[in-house]
C-alpha cells in the first residue's frame, strides 16, 4: 500500500519536463548547502586548536580536510606508482584525473566535488525513476547528510567511485547496456570493488530481457577497469597483481563472510582508545546499514520485485565490508564504503516520508557529520 500511494504521489508531483534539469537544481542546492556547512564547521573547528591565532583562510581549510589518503593520491597523481610498496593499493583512475587537472590538492578537491555533484544529481534520478520526485529528494539529502558524507566533498576517490557505480545501475534500469558496462568499468578502474557491478547488472539484465542478446556483451566490460590496472602492474611494476600485494603494506586481508564484523566487535570490548571508538563506529554503521537492507525485502518498505538489483548491489557492498580486514581494526573505514550501498539512502527516503522520522535523520546525520568531520580534521584515524 505504501509503494503504491508513494508511486501516486510521484505521478501527480513530477515535472513533466527536463527531469535531469530538476536532478541538477536539486543537486546543486544540496551541494552547495553541504559545502557551506562543512567550510563552517571546519573554521569553527580550526579555530578552536588555533586558540587566539589568525582565522584561517579557505586554503588553510582545504589543506586540513586533505590528509591521509587525499594525500597518496596527490603524489601518485604527480609521481606515478614507484613511490614505495603500498602505492599500487590505490587504483589509478582518480589520480589520473587529478593529474589531467594540473595535479596538486586543488585539483583532488575540484575533481571530488565535481563528482559529488553529478553523484547527487545521479542519485536523485535512480530515486525519482524508481519512487518518486520527492523519494528523490529525500534521497540525495539523506546523502549529503550520511554521517560519513563529508568524505564526498574533500580529496578522497568517494564521490568518484559513488558516481560512476549509480550511473551504472541507472543506465542499466534504463536499459543502456553500453553505458552502464563503460560505467562499470570505469568504476573498477577506480576501485577494486567496481567489479561487484556485473552481479547486479545481470540480475536486471535478465529481468528485462529474460534470454542472451548480444548487449550481454556489455557486461563484460566491467572488470575491464581491473584488467587494465593489472596490465600496467605487469608492465611497469613487474607483478600483475601488484595492486593485491600491496594491500598487505596496509595489513588489509579478507575473512570468511561476516568474521570480520565479529572481530569488530570483540574490539569494542578492549579498552577505551581510538581504535576502540573506531571499531565502534564501524561496526555500528554496518549494523544500521543492515538493518535497513532487511526492510528492502521485508515490511511496509519492501522494495517491489522488479527493483531487487537494487537489493543485490547493497547486499554485496555490505558482505564485503563485513569480511574486509584492515590494519590492526577490523573494518576500518567501511563506515564510508557503506555509503555505496545505495539501497539504504532509497529505504530510509522512503521512511523518511513521515515528518518527524525526516527531521531525525537530517539531525542526526548532520550532527554526527560535524562531529566526525572535526574528528578528521584533528588527524585521527577514528573515521579515516
Amino acid at each position: 500500500m505504501t509503494a503504491v500511494l508513494e508511486r501516486s504521489v510521484a505521478v501527480a508531483v513530477a515535472p513533466k519536463h527536463r527531469p535531469w534539469r530538476s536532478a541538477g537544481l536539486a543537486a546543486a542546492a544540496i551541494w552547495s548547502t553541504s559545502v557551506a556547512v562543512h567550510l563552517m564547521v571546519s573554521a569553527l573547528a580550526w579555530l578552536t586548536y588555533q586558540g587566539d591565532g589568525p582565522a584561517p583562510d579557505l586554503w588553510s581549510i582545504a589543506l586540513r580536510w586533505n590528509g591521509w589518503d587525499a594525500g597518496h593520491y596527490v603524489r601518485i597523481a604527480g609521481s606515478g606508482y614507484h613511490l614505495g610498496p603500498g602505492f599500487p593499493a590505490f587504483f589509478p583512475l582518480y589520480p589520473m584525473l587529478i593529474n589531467l587537472l594540473g595535479g596538486g590538492v586543488m585539483a583532488a578537491v575540484v575533481l571530488a566535488n565535481a563528482a559529488a555533484l553529478g553523484a547527487l544529481a545521479v542519485l536523485y534520478r535512480l530515486a525519482d525513476h524508481e519512487f518518486g520526485p520527492r523519494v528523490a529528494q529525500r534521497a540525495a539529502w539523506y546523502l549529503a547528510v550520511f554521517p560519513m558524507g563529508f568524505f564526498l566533498f574533500i580529496g578522497y576517490n568517494e564521490s568518484l567511485f559513488l558516481l560512476l557505480v549509480v550511473g551504472a545501475l541507472y543506465a542499466g534500469r534504463r536499459g543502456h547496456w553500453w553505458l552502464a558496462g563503460t560505467l562499470g568499468a570505469f568504476s573498477s578502474a577506480t576501485r577494486l570493488f567496481g567489479v561487484l557491478l556485473v552481479v547486479p547488472l545481470a540480475v536486471e539484465y535478465w529481468r528485462q530481457t529474460g534470454r542472451l542478446r548480444r548487449d550481454v556483451l556489455a557486461l563484460a566490460l566491467v572488470p575491464l577497469g581491473v584488467l587494465a590496472y593489472s596490465v600496467y602492474c605487469l608492465i611497469e611494476l613487474g607483478n600483475p597483481l601488484q595492486f593485491s600485494i600491496a594491500q598487505d603494506q596496509w595489513g588489509r586481508r579478507y575473512t570468511f563472510p561476516g568474521e570480520a564484523w565479529l572481530i569488530s566487535i570483540r574490539q569494542i570490548a578492549g579498552p577505551l582508545d581510538k581504535a576502540t571508538l573506531g571499531a565502534l563506529v564501524d561496526a555500528g554503521t554496518i549494523l544500521v546499514a543492515v538493518v535497513l537492507m532487511i526492510l528492502c525485502l521485508k515490511g511496509p518498505f519492501k522494495f517491489r520485485r522488479d527493483q531487487r538489483y537494487l537489493v543485490v548491489q547493497g547486499g554485496l557492498t555490505l558482505l564485503m565490508l563485513m569480511s574486509t580486514e584492515v590494519g590492526g581494526r577490523s573494518m576500518q573505514s567501511a563506515a564510508r564504503y557503506a555509503m555505496e550501498a545505495v539501497a539504504i539512502f532509497l529505504v530510509l527516503a522512503r521512511i523518511g516520508a513521515n515528518r518527524t522520522a525526516d527531521r531525525a535523520i537530517l539531525v542526526a546525520g548532520a550532527s554526527l557529520q560535524a562531529i566526525f568531520l572535526v574528528t578528521f580534521m584533528a588527524g585521527t584515524f577514528l573515521v579515516a
